[in-house]
């Protein structure tokens, strides 16, 4: 008896040995996880901080102008009503019709700059952003630097058009970080999203358009002679 269980026990030794080799190499074969790209989390992270940053200044500045249009409004309603209890119409219609020419005011200011964002949003959707955040950042960047000419048309305070100012900030080497990395199709073929490279010596006569326009984006046009 004793050597029929030795028996069974070896047998049942060897069934298990399979098992824990098939255990082995499923564990080998399950696949490693993709590194992540340490330039893409260092502009990733940038990006975000910025966006962070931008955001809180935002909506602080939103909520002390609120405040303050609330209070402005209370200390107007209640001098009204006090003109009101003493008799004193005109006054009051007179508060009135300036307030209605303040909101009229307003109304006029922001339909200029829904066309004023209107150019600049068709201009950036030409541009290859990283994601849309990097396309935010961009869009903050141009229209804090736009104003009005005479002609009431949105350009560059350098007086550059929009479309112009918007190609020379893509190319312009401090912002490559928002746009994707263009591939080389081959040696000497490669395009680059940075500025080109200029002369300090060269003359505005002697610059390409492209580089005028670069040096403009950049507020340099008066360090450069004619």
């Amino acid at each position: 008896m004793s050597e029929e269980n030795n028996v069974v026990e070896e047998v049942e030794v060897t069934d298990a040995e399979p098992n824990e080799v098939s255990e082995q190499e499923t564990v080998q074969e399950n696949p490693v996880t993709d590194e992540v790209d340490p330039v893409e989390q260092a502009v990733q992270e940038r990006l975000s901080k910025m966006k962070a940053n931008m955001d809180r200044m935002s909506n602080e500045r939103d909520e002390a102008l609120k405040k303050a249009a609330e209070i402005e409004q209370k200390q107007k309603q209640d001098q009204m009503k006090r003109l009101e209890d003493e008799g004193k119409l005109q006054e009051v219609l007179e508060m009135k019709l300036a307030e209605s020419e303040a909101k009229l005011k307003v109304f006029q200011e922001e339909n200029t700059k829904l066309n004023r964002d209107s150019v600049v949003s068709n201009t950036l959707n030409q541009l290859d952003f990283r994601n849309d955040r990097s396309r935010q950042l961009a869009y903050r960047d141009i229209v804090e630097q736009l104003v009005q000419n005479e002609d009431g048309n949105w350009v560059h305070k350098s007086g550059t058009k929009i479309q112009d100012f918007v190609a020379a900030y893509s190319k312009d080497e401090d912002n490559s970080f928002l746009f994707r990395v263009k591939a080389n199709s081959g040696a000497g073929t490669g395009q680059s999203s940075g500025t080109p490279q200029m002369e300090t010596k060269k003359s505005l006569g002697e610059m390409t358009q492209q580089e005028v326009l670069a040096l403009a984006a950049k507020g340099q046009i008066g360090s450069f002679s004619y």
